[in-house]
This record gives C-alpha cells, sequence and structure tokens, in this order.
C-alpha cells in the first residue's frame, strides 16, 4: 500500500566519456563482485521483489485511472460550456453515473450557491449509484462529503464530521479515512484533533509504513505532543523528541523489510517540511549502517541539490564516487557527479569528475590494454 522510489534512469554511460566499458567486467578477469555488494543487491533484489505485486497492482490502478481521465475528458469536452444549472448538472451525471467526477461537480456547484442540504443529497445518491466495485470512485465521494460535514455540518462540523466517518469506516477503506480524517483536522487547523486520529490510526493499523509515516509527519509539522504520546497539545512547536519516540515505535511495530523506507522518508520529511539540518543528520546516519545503497545516495544528493548549496553537494559527491562498491554502483555515481557538474559547474570540474572516474576505471581493471 506504500510507493517504493525507484532508483533514477541511467542514461546515458559514462563510460563513453572515459572510454571503458564498465559492464564487460568479464574481460578484467573480474567474474565476481565483492560479498558485501553481493549481499546488498540480494538485499535490493528482496525487496524489489516484494514489489513485484505492488507494482503488478499500481499499474492496474494506472490503467484504471487513465479510463477514468478519459471519461472525465469526455465530460469536460462534452458541452461548449460547463453546467450552470441544477438540470443540466442532473444531465451531466446521467451520462456518466459511475463517475465520482461528475458528482464532486454537481456538490461543489450545490454548495456554491449555498445549498448544502442539496449537496448532502447529491453526495447520498452518488454512493448508491457507483457500484462497491468502484472503491476509488466511492473513496472519492466519501472524501467531499466528509468535507463537506467538517465546513457545514450539522448540529456542528465536528459532529456531523465524527457521525459521517463511523458510518464510512464501515463502507469503506478504514486505513484511508483516518487519514482523510486526520488531514481535514490539520487543514481546519484542529492540530490536537489531528494528532489524535493519528494516534488511534497507529494503533489500529501498525503494520502500515505509510500510517506511521503520516503519524511522524505530526510530530515534525505540528510539534507539540503530536506523534511522541501525551505532553501540551499541537502548535508549530518542533518536536524532534517526539520525531524520535515516534520513529522508535514505527520501527518496533513495522517488519524489517519497511525500516529503511521509513528512515528515509522521514528523513526526508525533516528536509522538506521539518529542519534541513535533523534531516540531514539522519541522512548520515542512515548511510553509515547502509553506505551501499546507492538508491540512499541519490536521494540525499538531490535533496542537497534542492538546497543549492554547490560546495556542500560536490563534497557528497565526492564522498559518494570514493566508495569501494562494484562497478555499476560506481558508475551510476559517476555518473550523477557527472550530470551535476555538466549542469552548473566549468570545464575544469568536468574533466575533474572524468579523470576521478577514470582513476577508479585502471585501479579495477588496470590489466585492461
Amino acid at each position: 500500500d506504500e510507493e517504493d522510489e525507484d532508483e533514477e534512469e541511467e542514461g546515458a554511460a559514462i563510460g563513453d566519456d572515459v572510454g571503458f566499458d564498465w559492464d564487460d567486467s568479464k574481460k578484467a578477469g573480474d567474474s565476481d563482485d565483492d560479498d558485501d555488494d553481493d549481499d546488498d543487491a540480494k538485499e535490493a533484489a528482496k525487496t524489489r521483489s516484494a514489489a513485484g505485486t505492488k507494482r503488478d497492482k499500481a499499474r492496474e490502478k494506472a490503467k484504471k485511472e487513465l479510463e477514468i481521465h478519459r471519461r472525465e475528458q469526455n465530460l469536460r469536452d462534452a458541452g461548449d460550456r460547463a453546467p450552470e444549472t441544477a438540470s443540466e448538472f442532473e444531465k451531466l451525471i446521467m451520462s456518466s453515473p459511475k463517475s465520482s467526477y461528475a458528482w464532486l461537480r454537481f456538490m461543489a456547484f450545490q454548495v456554491s450557491v449555498g445549498a448544502n442540504d442539496e449537496a448532502r443529497e447529491v453526495a447520498e445518491r452518488a454512493l448508491k449509484a457507483i457500484p462497491a466495485s468502484e472503491e476509488e470512485e466511492r473513496m472519492n465521494v466519501w472524501v467531499a462529503y466528509l468535507n463537506l460535514e467538517n465546513m457545514h455540518g450539522k448540529p456542528t462540523g465536528r459532529e456531523a464530521l465524527l457521525r459521517l466517518f463511523e458510518r464510512a469506516v464501515k463502507l469503506a477503506n478504514p486505513k484511508k479515512l483516518h487519514l482523510t480524517l486526520a488531514g481535514i483536522y490539520e487543514r481546519s487547523g484542529q492540530d490536537e484533533m489531528a494528532q489524535q486520529t493519528l494516534k488511534t490510526a497507529v494503533r489500529k493499523f501498525s503494520q502500515s509504513a505509510k500510517v506511521w509515516l503520516a503519524h511522524i509527519r505530526a510530530a515534525i509539522v505540528l510539534g507539540g505532543g503530536g506523534a511522541g504520546g501525551g505532553g501540551a497539545s499541537g502548535g508549530s512547536t518542533p518536536d524532534p523528541e517526539g520525531v524520535r519516540r515516534a520513529l522508535d515505535r514505527a520501527t518496533q511495530s513495522l517488519p524489517k523489510r519497511k525500516h529503511v523506507k521509513v528512515l528515509v522518508q522521514t528523513a526526508l520529511l525533516e528536509i522538506r517540511e521539518g529542519s534541513v539540518e535533523r534531516g540531514r543528520t539522519m541522512f548520515e546516519s542512515i548511510l553509515r549502517n547502509y553506505p551501499r545503497r546507492t538508491d540512499i545516495w541519490s536521494t540525499y544528493i538531490d535533496q542537497e541539490i534542492k538546497q543549492g548549496d554547490a560546495d556542500r553537494i560536490r563534497a557528497l559527491l565526492e564522498r559518494a564516487t570514493h566508495l569501494e562498491l562494484n562497478p555499476k554502483s560506481m558508475k551510476f555515481l559517476f555518473k550523477r557527479y557527472l550530470d551535476f557538474e555538466r549542469g552548473g559547474g566549468d570545464r575544469d570540474r568536468v574533466e575533474h569528475v572524468k579523470s576521478r572516474a577514470m582513476e577508479y576505471v585502471q585501479s579495477k581493471f588496470g590489466g585492461l590494454e
């Protein structure tokens, strides 16, 4: 249920620049990679194998989404202008009753004219019209309906929201709905309720990395008593100790194969929404334990490139390209370095990287003519 980050495509071979076919290692009599590299390759292969089924599901989901997009595009192109009255919207949903897009537009129209009760009726009709097999389409309606109740529910938005949520979790994906509810609370400025919802979610779905990451993010973004369990209510006070406690609980609860993903994603969350320095510290810690994971190096490099400190980026790329990895991994890292310098360096820096790559090739395959 979570997406795995794939290593970037290598593109053109750096071997073209240094005059050597990196992949032809048998010519050098080096038929086997280092044992440590083999172990890392096996670990990566296990991860890829475990993700195989997920990729199949993702492809199927993408196919469905493409079809939905096609239907929605047809709806957009159906007339010269958008519907402007309730009767015109009725015609729209009649043309595609299983599409959440049409129903949500109708709901939005009713809200825009102050007809909140009518918008509620539209949501109820949509849930009856869209078959249970169309889970994503129905989920779209539930999410819109929950947002409607939060903004315009009676007697209060909070009561109406919780009442609808309790109904929805019995009929739709409860994990997605808990995350949706937490998001609604956060966007509404109800930080304590958002944190409380995520606490409940990690108890119910303790094997989900996605839920734990949402919980960890609450400690980073909302701070206070977020993911730490207890303490004063939210606000935006940084809570690094709360993040650490949440991360410890996550790694205790999740299967080992998900640990690295959660650690890397937490570091990314820190850089993007919390403290860049804490994110860097996390990446450094992860790489001390997994120094041969080129995917982690690449992710870290990406983040530093986004930060824009050229000296720091070069220092990181220098470290990465001084590792003792198999030729395929080193080729990938040297290519990243070369791409960076070609994009923002000068000729001397480009030549420096090429020279470093040649030195590596000569030290690894020195016996070649």
